[in-house]
C-alpha cells in the first residue's frame, strides 16, 4: 500500500514539483533483486537548461560494506556497514551533469573555471595546465551529452548555486549516504546489477552492460597498471550519459563513467557519523572530500556502491564530475 501511495504521489509531483514538500517514507528492502519492485519513477525538468531530476523515496538501508565482502577496503571506512534511515524523499539528477548543462551555466554567468587538470598520459595520471572542462585532453572532443569533467568542488557548488537561483529551489551536492542509497536502489549487493560476476575475478564480467568501467578496451588504450573488467563497454573515456542501463530508481551512471563529488568530508572511519542522510562535514571545512562511484579508469573493485575515495577538494581530474540533489522540503 505504501509503495502504491508513494508512486501515485510521484506522478502528481510531475505536475506540481515546485510545491511538493515530501513523499511518504517507506522502508526499502535491502536484498538482492528487491529493487525490481520499485521501478517506474517519473522524471521532470525545471527549466530548459536544467538537468532531469527524479524522486528518490525515503527509506532505510545498510550503509557501507560488510566485512564478508571480499572486495571491501577496510582502510577507507567502508566497514562496518551501518544502519541508516533517510526520513524524507529527495530528488536527484537522473544523470551526471553534462558538458552542455555546465556550459549553459558558464555562458550565463561568465564563470571562470581555471585549467590545470589531471589526465591519463603514458599510462599514468599527469597534470596539464592547459586542460580544462572544455578540453580534458581526450583523443576526440567530448560531446554535449557526455559528463563534464575537470571540475572541482568549487565549480560544482557554483553550478548548484546558479541552478538554485534559476529554479527557486535548493540544489546541492549529495551527501555520501544519499549517494550510496540512490546507487543501491533497494539492493544490498556490491553493485545494483549483480551480486557476483562483476568483480576482478570474473572471467566474463557483466559490468559492461550497466556501466562504463576500466574494461579490456580501456586497458589497451590507457595502459593503467590495474586490473580491468573482462568485457568491452564501447568507450575508453567518458560515454554519453544514460548510455547504459539505469537502476530501479531510474538513475544512470552512479557506477562508472565518472567519479562523483559528494558533500562529505573524508574520514577513514564511520565511527560517530550521523545515522541519517546528513553529510558529515567539519566546521573548519574539508581537507579532502569523499568521491564515489568509480569511472572509466577505475578497476572493477572500485566500481561498487560502497567504495569511498578521498580527493583534495580543489582537484580537477578527467574522470571526476558530479550530480546534484534537489531538496523537496
Amino acid at each position: 500500500m505504501k509503495l502504491r501511495m508513494r508512486w501515485a504521489l510521484a506522478l502528481c509531483w510531475m505536475a506540481a514539483l515546485p510545491t511538493l514538500a515530501a513523499v511518504p517514507t517507506a522502508v526499502v528492502p535491502a536484498a538482492p533483486g528487491a529493487a525490481a519492485a520499485l521501478s517506474g519513477p517519473q522524471t521532470a525538468r525545471e527549466c530548459a537548461n536544467c538537468p532531469e531530476i527524479v524522486v528518490v523515496p525515503g527509506g532505510a538501508f545498510r550503509f557501507g560494506a560488510t566485512a564478508g565482502d571480499g572486495e571491501a577496503d577496510v582502510t577507507t571506512g567502508e566497514t562496518p556497514a551501518l544502519p541508516v534511515t533517510i526520513a524524507h524523499a529527495f530528488a536527484m539528477t537522473r544523470t551526471e551533469i553534462t558538458v552542455a548543462q555546465f556550459g549553459a551555466f558558464v555562458e550565463a554567468t561568465q564563470y571562470q573555471s581555471a585549467g590545470d587538470c589531471r589526465v591519463v598520459s603514458g599510462g599514468a595520471w599527469q597534470r596539464f595546465p592547459e586542460r580544462s572542462w572544455q578540453d580534458p585532453g581526450f583523443p576526440s572532443p567530448q560531446t554535449d551529452s557526455e559528463p563534464v569533467v575537470c571540475v572541482n568542488v568549487a565549480d560544482a557548488k557554483a553550478y548548484a548555486a546558479w541552478l538554485s537561483h534559476e529554479t527557486g529551489h535548493t540544489y546541492r551536492l549529495p551527501s555520501e549516504v544519499e549517494w550510496e542509497y540512490a546507487a543501491r536502489a533497494g539492493t544490498s549487493t556490491a553493485r545494483f546489477f549483480s551480486e557476483t560476476g562483476s568483480d576482478e575475478r570474473s572471467l566474463l564480467s557483466l559490468a559492461c552492460e550497466y556501466a562504463n568501467v576500466y574494461d579490456a578496451g580501456a586497458a589497451h588504450d590507457l595502459d593503467l597498471s590495474v586490473p580491468y573488467a573482462r568485457c568491452v563497454d564501447g568507450h575508453t573515456y567518458t560515454a554519453p550519459v544514460a548510455t547504459y542501463r539505469p537502476n530501479a530508481f531510474d538513475l544512470y551512471d552512479l557506477i562508472g563513467n565518472v567519479r562523483e563529488w559528494t558533500e562529505d568530508c573524508y574520514t577513514a572511519s564511520h565511527e560517530g557519523r550521523p545515522d541519517d542522510a546528513r553529510p558529515w562535514i567539519w566546521a573548519g571545512g574539508c581537507e579532502q572530500r569523499v568521491v564515489r562511484g568509480g569511472s572509466y579508469a577505475s578497476r572493477p573493485s572500485h566500481a561498487r556502491a560502497a567504495v569511498r575515495e578521498a580527493e583534495l577538494e580543489g582537484l580537477r581530474q578527467a574522470d571526476l564530475g558530479f550530480r546534484l540533489v534537489r531538496d523537496m522540503n
